[in-house]
């Protein structure tokens, strides 16, 4: 019988739609005007690329939405505020900085063609961000070592080009932000955004390196953490 939905599936279903929304309030607050087309456009895009992945994973992988809805026990301390200040930024501060940007005209506005960039990266950070769950039962939230449920060592789909893949569809989708939004200004909170996004993927890494078994061989396999030839 097929796993149903529990309240925390219900959540990570919803999560990106959250998210969204709350990026729009923040944005159209801190600017002062509500008919801005380009954010619009990225907000209706975004909540419709969460519904189909929120779908997807429902139908592939309901467990994995219920295991992601929730903070779990063994869950790496310091992962909780890498990943917590991680979302502060994304979908408070780079919205909040972007907002004043557009009210106060403080920077170059970026011409809307850069919007469809930042479209295109979303899309493809939403292939990098749902390819993984599909291979990977052990795609949860926040990092540790899932022993309840033998956790080991996935190599196949997109496994076999890095070992983060997920880490890299959260930075293309993060890049796509201030391009979406139109402000130069919100690249500051960008480079925040990708040092953290850095910071996870080699704590993450170090991590499995140490505590689960074969990972260190699985290493020698696939070089590569995050980007492909670079790191």
């Amino acid at each position: 019988m097929d796993e149903k939905l529990t309240k925390s599936g219900e959540k990570a279903f919803l999560a990106p739609i959250s998210w969204i929304i709350i990026t729009g309030l923040v944005f159209f607050l801190a600017s002062g005007e509500i008919n801005n087309l380009r954010v619009w456009i990225y907000i209706g895009i975004y909540a419709v690329g969460g519904l189909i992945i929120g779908i997807l994973l429902k139908k592939k992988s309901p467990k994995l939405l219920n295991d992601r809805g929730k903070m779990q026990e063994g869950t790496k301390q310091t992962d909780k505020y890498i990943i917590l200040t991680y979302f502060f930024f994304a979908i408070i501060i780079t919205p909040l900085i972007a907002g004043i940007d557009k009210r106060f005209n403080l920077s170059d506005i970026i011409p809307f063609y850069y919007l469809y960039l930042g479209i295109v990266l979303y899309l493809i950070s939403a292939i990098f961000s749902t390819w993984p769950m599909l291979h990977n039962p052990f795609f949860e939230g926040t990092i540790r070592i899932q022993k309840e449920k033998n956790h080991n060592v996935i190599n196949t789909g997109p496994y076999k080009i890095v070992r983060h893949p997920g880490y890299l569809g959260m930075l293309l989708g993060s890049i796509a932000l201030p391009l979406a939004l139109g402000s130069v200004l919100a690249f500051i909170p960008l480079v925040i955004m990708i040092f953290l996004i850095l910071i996870r993927t080699y704590y993450e890494d170090t991590t499995l390196q140490k505590e689960l078994t074969g990972y260190s061989e699985y290493c020698k396999e696939v070089k590569y953490r995050l980007i492909p030839f670079i790191w």
